[in-house]
């Protein structure tokens, strides 16, 4: 059977040694409470921080659209709280009037940051000897984080300034555009080439009208012709009429025309006093003065049309190159525009407070966290007590097993 174990004689033991179990209960806790009280105090001292989202979006130009910043997790907000940078700014800033803070490491030993109960809040807590430097390092702290969170995540002169180089730039090569454009419009012939043109052309209108002029009165003239070569010889008739018809017509041509035929027919008498084969030879004549005029507007057809096509040209090049040009103006015409209202868009944006905000300020602590005297004391004393009785047990136990061994040999 197993033995049982006696709790009675355990309880008796401790109450007979309880002197010393007392002893070292006090004794722990007074130590505790003499180092407590010679330990310097430590203050806390706290700053929120909060993020917000944008309230509003400032677009001036609907064709340059800027993509609002995605809002970044907010639990990258406290490891930024406590990155190198930060934490160095934080040491140079503080360093003349907190001489103890000369390391980033011994800055990290004193500041915690944290997510509060919401998310969207950063606890920034310092701990200092003093009330007014927790609260001084805390808010400084809050403020050096802030500026570097909206530079990171927000809209912040240094877009502005980039805007405005970019603009100045944009105002540079539009002066050159425009200095350009000036520079051709000075020596533009287009008009002067247009009018030549036009000339031309209507000079080869002029031509191709006469030719086809002279070739009616060919066909009329050799239909006249072929009336009189069926006329019987010696035969008279009102012939007069006939040519008079013709003459009229000639005159009426002339009249059209802007160079007018001569073809030195001054009277219908020229005409009806004559005999057939005279009448028919004055007409042969008359077509081959006809023919040789046709033939010089055919030449100087040929003539006008390569003078026609080299001002095609002309105009062509330097429309094209008029087009160029003030095609380039406008384009950086436009983008110096839309540069202009994007540089007062981040004008405006520039002076909003950011979306990273001072929540509130940390205030001087009344009281200082630490050392908890009451609380260590009382620690201390639970701790020593302990510690004694299981001294004791421990004790009586390393006797007992010591007197068995005595007992048994002898046994």
């Amino acid at each position: 059977m197993e033995e049982e174990i006696d709790l009675r004689q355990y309880i008796q033991l401790l109450l007979r040694q309880w002197k010393w179990i007392v002893g070292a209960s006090v004794g722990a806790a007074v130590l505790a409470l003499i180092i407590s009280l010679l330990l310097p105090p430590t203050y806390e001292a706290t700053a929120l921080v909060a993020i917000t989202k944008p309230r509003y979006i400032i677009n001036f130009d609907a064709q340059f659209q800027t993509v609002s910043n995605i809002q970044p997790s907010y639990k990258v907000y406290p490891e930024l709280a406590a990155s190198d940078a930060v934490m160095s700014t934080l040491v140079q800033t503080v360093a003349p009037q907190l001489p103890d803070l000369e390391t980033v490491q011994s800055l990290r030993e004193r500041v915690t940051a944290e997510a509060g109960t919401d998310p969207s809040l950063v606890r920034l807590v310092v701990k200092a000897p003093t009330p007014a430097e927790a609260a001084h390092l805390a808010n400084t702290w809050a403020e050096i984080f802030i500026r570097q969170a909206n530079l990171i995540y927000g809209r912040g002169p240094e877009q502005l300034a980039f805007f405005e180089t970019q603009l100045q730039q944009s105002k540079t090569e539009l002066e050159a555009a425009e200095a350009a454009l000036i520079a051709f419009q000075g020596q533009n012939q287009i008009e002067i080439l247009k009018n030549r043109l036009d000339s031309a052309r209507k000079m080869q209108a002029d031509y191709l009208q006469e030719q086809r002029s002279i070739a009616y009165i060919i066909q009329d003239v050799q239909s006249l012709r072929a009336q009189l070569s069926g006329q019987a010889s010696g035969y008279t008739t009102t012939l007069a009429d006939q040519m008079t018809a013709l003459f009229l017509q000639i005159r009426a041509f002339d009249a059209q025309a802007s160079a007018p035929l001569q073809l030195q027919i001054t009277s219908p008498e020229v005409l009806s006093g004559k005999s057939t084969a005279e009448q028919i030879a004055f007409l042969d004549d008359l077509v081959k003065v006809l023919e040789a005029r046709s033939a010089e507007s055919e030449q100087r057809l040929a003539e006008v049309e390569p003078q026609i096509l080299a001002l095609q040209q002309q105009v062509q090049q330097a429309t094209i190159e008029l087009d160029r040009l003030t095609r380039a103006r406008d384009v950086v015409k436009e983008t110096y525009l839309t540069l202009a209202r994007k540089v007062e868009e981040a004008r405006i944006t520039a002076e909003e407070s950011g979306d990273v905000l001072l929540a509130s300020e940390a205030i001087p602590p009344e009281k200082p966290v630490s050392p908890r005297k009451l609380l260590n004391t009382a620690a201390a004393g639970a701790l020593g007590f302990m510690v004694s009785v299981a001294a004791v047990l421990a004790v009586v136990w390393w006797q007992d097993n010591h007197t068995a061994r005595e007992v048994s040999p002898s046994a």
